[in-house]
């Protein structure tokens, strides 16, 4: 098959941001730009362009190239995760590759459903595709700033973990600030922006316990023109604060207590155009009246139907660490509806409505375990499960080393990989990931004083569709004489089936009786034959690991 096939063409200027499309402005130029290219085959070589809609759906001779309702989401996807070298790879060896952030897009529009007709500005404003797609667009085809540069120190010393400040782009005055870290927000925090204020143009506040007297230190920021205060603590009794904002065009208030009284002093101000009411007290009938007042504003409130049975998303999972040491972590799942109760398992069943733990913020996690989180609320469909796995590590070795060689395009940082408690993503190529394909994997661990294990766990990854299996047998020696090591444990893990075709980080553990250790050596013997039903079968697959945990 060849790749040339992905250009549906649909030609035009820039776009503003307000009226973009998904597919045409966000999804069609990671298509064109990096898989249309992909070779230079001709349609007389067998090259297949595909220059419509109907062409692209319908496929190829390798069928459709995606799939929603698929766990790899179908052929596109499932080659854009190919190991680079392979044959199948997409794009190919040598020519330029998808970002982190292409691949998002691709990934997020089939899962949403591949729809070609959507503007980016119907998605909720914490859609991974509307988000992506405001750093990428422009606010405004033609927008210019006539105000000068702040100072780069001014910038510089305002920046922190809580409160991060960027320029829209490269030489542009314009300032984008964004708040993390909700305990750590008070009014304070706004007011120091004081010195920049005439350059901040976009302001997040997303989730932050921002008060309705916030807002009169918000309206001194006069050049801003899109401001986000989702979930927050207003009550909208002070947005005539705003109104001396003459360049805002976009607000957003989801999830906050807002009613329509409120919200109908935004009307008549010059440059508004969008305004996000997800999750609020506002109806249809409210939009109506609203609209009558100022037909140049949107008023977006979300999917209400009172014949369609809605699906809840997903939990947010929001741990940044899935390895448990000496502290326990605290679970931190999130929603953005009102009313909805997440349930949570630990011990390797789906959660239901009734008989599984409630969620709340007291969660905390002690030992290794899979979290499974699922939201319900009455009169909606249950979400997906979503599911995680955290590590324990009680014993971290001082060093390591690789007995066998590395795989050069895929050495990380070397056996330090395996004991720095730096959990990978699933992207087996973000340089976390120790890789074996020609080699079984060998390595040995080294602790300066004995200690007593009963158990290691290895962070290995499966990437079906990338050749990359888990470890065909592991094998764990142990002791305090390196010369002399005995065999603590021999485990031969659960090989994929045809139907499974996932990408999933696996935690392989070897149990034994508590044992005195100083040198701890492992083998994992790869896969050498993939199985009939690979589209690689007889090929060796590889073994991709980035964590050896002791307890």
């Amino acid at each position: 098959m060849c790749w040339r096939l992905l250009r549906l063409i649909i030609k035009k200027g820039p776009v503003a941001f307000e009226d973009a499309y998904l597919y045409a402005d966000l999804v069609q130029p990671v298509l064109e730009n990096k898989c249309y290219s992909c070779h230079n085959s001709s349609k007389e070589k067998g090259g297949l362009v595909m220059e419509t809609k109907e062409l692209l759906l319908k496929g190829g001779k390798d069928g459709k190239l995606w799939d929603s309702s698929a766990a790899d989401l179908g052929l596109l996807m499932k080659r854009v995760h190919l190991p680079e070298e392979e044959k199948e790879h997409m794009p190919p060896s040598g020519k330029p590759q998808l970002t982190d952030d292409e691949k998002e897009v691709l990934y997020a529009w089939i899962k949403e459903g591949a729809n070609f007709d959507k503007k980016i500005t119907e998605l909720s404003p914490t859609d991974t595709l509307f988000v992506i797609a405001a750093k990428k667009l422009k606010q405004s085809a033609d927008e210019q700033f006539d105000f000068a540069a702040a100072n780069e120190k001014d910038v510089k010393k305002l920046n922190n973990n809580n409160r991060v400040i960027t320029p829209l782009a490269i030489s542009s005055p314009a300032l984008a600030v964004t708040f993390y870290n909700k305990p750590f927000y008070d009014t304070k925090q706004l007011e120091e922006l004081k010195s920049i204020a005439n350059n901040i143009t976009q302001l997040n506040l997303d989730n932050m316990p921002v008060k309705d007297e916030d807002l009169a230190v918000i309206a001194n920021f006069k050049n801003l023109r899109k401001l986000n205060l989702d979930f927050t603590d207003i009550t909208g009794k002070t947005l005539g604060d705003l109104k001396n904002l003459a360049f805002l065009k976009t607000i957003s208030l989801s999830g906050t207590k807002v009613q329509q009284a409120e919200v109908g002093v935004l009307t008549n101000m010059s440059k508004l155009k969008h305004v996000y009411v997800w999750s609020t007290n506002i109806t249809d009938a409210d939009v109506n009246k609203l609209s009558q007042k100022d037909k140049n504003i949107s008023w977006f409130t979300g999917f209400k139907g009172d014949t369609v049975i809605l699906k809840l998303t997903a939990p947010v999972l929001q741990n940044d660490n899935f390895v448990i040491t000496t502290t326990p972590l605290k679970l931190q799942l999130k929603t953005y509806l009102r009313g909805v109760n997440v349930r949570y398992t630990t011990d390797g069943k789906d959660p239901d409505s009734l008989t599984s733990p409630l969620y709340d913020t007291s969660v905390v996690l002690n030992d290794e375990m899979t979290i499974k989180a699922k939201a319900f609320k009455p009169g909606w469909i249950s979400s997906d499960i979503i599911q995680q796995h955290f590590f324990k590590s009680s014993y971290v070795a001082d060093s390591a080393k690789m007995l066998t060689p590395l795989d050069v395009k895929y050495r990380a940082n070397g056996a330090r990989s395996l004991i720095d408690l730096d959990k990978s993503d699933l992207n087996f190529a973000n340089g976390k990931w120790v890789g074996y394909r020609q080699n079984d994997m060998q390595a040995m661990l080294y602790f300066n004083n004995p200690i007593t294990a009963k158990s290691v766990t290895f962070s290995t990854l499966m990437n079906i569709g990338g050749f990359i299996f888990p470890p065909e047998k592991i094998m764990v020696w142990g002791g305090v004489n390196e010369n002399n090591l005995s065999l603590l444990a021999t485990i031969t893990p659960k090989q994929p089936t045809k139907e499974m075709f996932a990408v999933e980080n696996l935690a392989l553990q070897c149990n034994f009786a508590p044992t005195q250790i100083k040198y701890l050596k492992f083998t994992a013997i790869n896969v050498h034959k993939l199985p009939d039903w690979h589209p690689g079968k007889g090929q060796k697959a590889w073994i991709f690991m980035d964590e050896v945990f002791v307890n």
